[in-house]
């Protein structure tokens, strides 16, 4: 049996010592000889493909993710920071989803107390607790509680409901639905600043929009993008590009008046933490008109099979 545990932090540091404690207790008090039961592993540090894929490649029968949710460190980054911030905090995510459909059993513990805690974690391991817990649950003494969790600010960015919360809120969903606003995409007249709300299409055949390099789950998806242009804007072809490391999916569309439309696109993700970008590419010159990009809705259509 593996267990693994996803965390940071002294309460992560508290579930493993609580899962020892409860090996050893069964070990120790086995009719049939030293059993060292099963292997517990602690994921913590940098999230990279490499760390995903030396996981993925054992079997897992439970996934324990503790305070799973984003910024739980309690760590408010700066605004020059954020961006980075909200792209380590969705690799987190997918991680996590990624290993919770591979595993037989997902585990998820936040807030709540000692005992909530240590009665999950007595049913997991099937073991009975150590003679010196007690109450009802069983619970550990008042000194091996754990830490109390971080209390941080609120993090500012449109990303946070829209983006990080739903893949927080992922392993063990059926569906997975995500939006990426206009605030997380960057102008293509302006390389590394945030598109505006309305931009000028005016100009020759171009790059009009791209972004926001922000990974998504693996599996199949549809995303539809909600694009507004100026009465002004006339006859003209447009692409909608999705490059998420493999080959390149491409929508064509053509705009002959003013208005809000959509646009439906379907790609594919074989690396879950692999930066996905959209470009939103005009194809002939214009005269006049703008657009305004304003968001892009995300629906995963299919997850692969776990390996």
């Amino acid at each position: 049996m593996t267990i693994l545990l996803l965390g940071a932090g002294p309460r992560l540091a508290w579930v493993r010592c609580v899962l020892e404690t409860l090996r050893a207790s069964a070990a120790a008090g086995s009719e049939t000889g030293p059993d060292p039961g099963p292997e517990i592993v602690v994921v913590e540090g940098p999230t990279t493909h490499e760390l995903l894929v030396s996981l993925t490649d054992r079997p897992i029968d439970a996934l324990v993710l503790v305070d799973h949710f984003a910024f739980a460190d309690g760590a408010v980054p700066e605004a020059a920071a954020l961006v980075e911030a909200v792209r380590g905090e969705a690799q987190r995510a997918c991680l996590a989803l990624e290993l919770s459909r591979r595993a037989a059993r997902t585990v998820g513990l936040s807030g709540g107390d000692s005992g909530d805690w240590a009665a999950t974690l007595v049913a997991l391991l099937a073991v009975p607790p150590p003679a010196e817990w007690s109450g009802s649950p069983a619970a550990p003494p008042r000194g091996m509680c754990p830490p109390p969790a971080e209390r941080g600010t609120a993090v500012a960015t449109p990303l946070l409901q829209t983006y990080l919360e739903p893949l927080f809120a992922a392993p063990g969903q059926a569906s997975l639905a995500l939006a990426w606003p206009r605030e997380a995409f960057l102008d293509g007249d302006a390389p590394g600043a945030t598109l505006p709300a309305t931009a000028e299409v005016a100009g020759r055949a171009r790059i009009l929009a791209y972004g926001p390099y922000l990974p998504l789950p693996a599996g199949q998806w549809h995303a539809t993008a909600f694009l507004g242009f100026t009465p002004d804007i006339g006859k003209l072809p447009f692409i909608l590009e999705a490059d998420s490391g493999g080959a390149v999916a491409r929508g064509f569309f053509e705009v002959e008046r003013g208005g809000i439309f959509t646009l439906g696109l379907d790609f594919q993700v074989a690396n879950a933490l692999h930066p996905v970008e959209l470009r939103l590419i005009s194809q002939d010159s214009a005269l006049e008109g703008q657009f305004a990009m304003i968001e892009v809705e995300l629906k995963q259509s299919a997850p692969p099979l776990p390996a």
